[in-house]
């Protein structure tokens, strides 16, 4: 029965292509533990979205991301889209340029590991966030760090911390302050900034620990928002901010919410989870968390 069989959606381009060739490692290392399962590949961008959603129409349980971020965001939208996420699970097999979400659970990237983890079964219940129609679990960035993101996304020879130090550079050259009005729950915000990161997960950009208190099930987004600084400073605040020792720089202010409402004049950078959407109103939008939305497998 479907209830019982195991779904692995495999991004072959994943991880400039290295996803592709371990697929055959995956049948033998599903086939050993005795699992029961399919493996459907993406051939188009949002395609891992449009898979997850069929397979739970079609009554699978058990939804497994191979990939990275990028592709663990479409799966997480296709069963958040079907309407059933509190009967489905899901796990990953991190295998992308960016896999910050599989650092909150330590999980590996070696397939045998990553089958052995999900064939134990371990399940948490864990926080998702949604932006108008679009949900993400790890992080949504406004700004520079949307900005890094855009620019990471074109660089082809490089994967995970390297490839986004490269894009921050190149972000340097024209480094823009953001103008905006953010609304939480507890204070309002005005002052031109660098970024806000807005973490249910605790790291970004592939291993920068921007929001290093959070934690995917306590039902609160954190915020990290860096005020306005000079292209020196922000060299300067990059090494504490890939160990999360930034906190407490003069710059830096945190907060925590189940909701940020965002208004501005002009359309910001804007990207969560590895994707770069396309807001309906970009002018004016809110970002909330819904706790306890998905069973994760750990």
């Amino acid at each position: 029965m479907r209830d019982k069989k195991w779904l692995f959606i495999v991004n072959s381009t994943a991880g400039r292509g290295r996803t592709g060739k371990k697929i055959s490692s995956l049948v033998n290392s599903a086939n050993k533990q005795n699992l029961d399962f399919e493996i459907e590949l993406t051939k188009f961008p949002k395609h891992a979205t449009e898979l997850a959603q069929i397979a739970v129409e079609n009554g699978f349980r058990n939804i497994i991301a191979v990939g990275g971020d990028g592709t663990l965001n479409e799966v997480v939208n296709g069963i958040m889209l079907s309407g059933k996420s509190e009967v489905v699970n899901i796990g990953v097999i991190p295998e992308g340029g960016g896999n910050d979400f599989a650092a909150n659970f330590n999980l590996s990237s070696n397939i045998d590991k990553a089958v052995h983890i999900l064939q134990r079964f371990n399940k948490r219940k864990i926080d998702v966030g949604k932006i108008e129609d679009n949900y993400f679990i790890n992080a949504l960035g406004i700004g520079f760090d949307a900005r890094v993101a855009i620019i990471s996304n074109k660089i082809k020879k490089l994967n995970g911390l390297p490839r986004y130090l490269l894009a921050v550079i190149k972000a340097l050259v024209s480094l823009k302050m953001v103008e905006a009005e953010i609304i939480m729950d507890t204070c309002t915000i005005k002052n031109p900034f660098l970024l806000l990161s807005i973490g249910n997960g605790l790291s970004t950009g592939g291993g920068f620990l921007i929001t290093p208190e959070a934690r995917v099930d306590d039902g609160l987004l954190d915020i990290c928002l860096i005020n306005k600084v000079n292209r020196r400073r922000v060299l300067s605040l990059l090494p504490a901010a890939i160990k999360g020792k930034h906190l407490k720089e003069p710059e830096v202010v945190i907060h925590q919410s189940r909701k940020i409402e965002v208004i501005t004049n002009k359309p910001l950078p804007i990207y969560y989870d590895g994707e770069l959407p396309e807001l309906k109103d970009p002018l004016h939008f809110t970002v909330e968390l819904l706790p306890n939305k998905l069973n994760f497998i750990c």
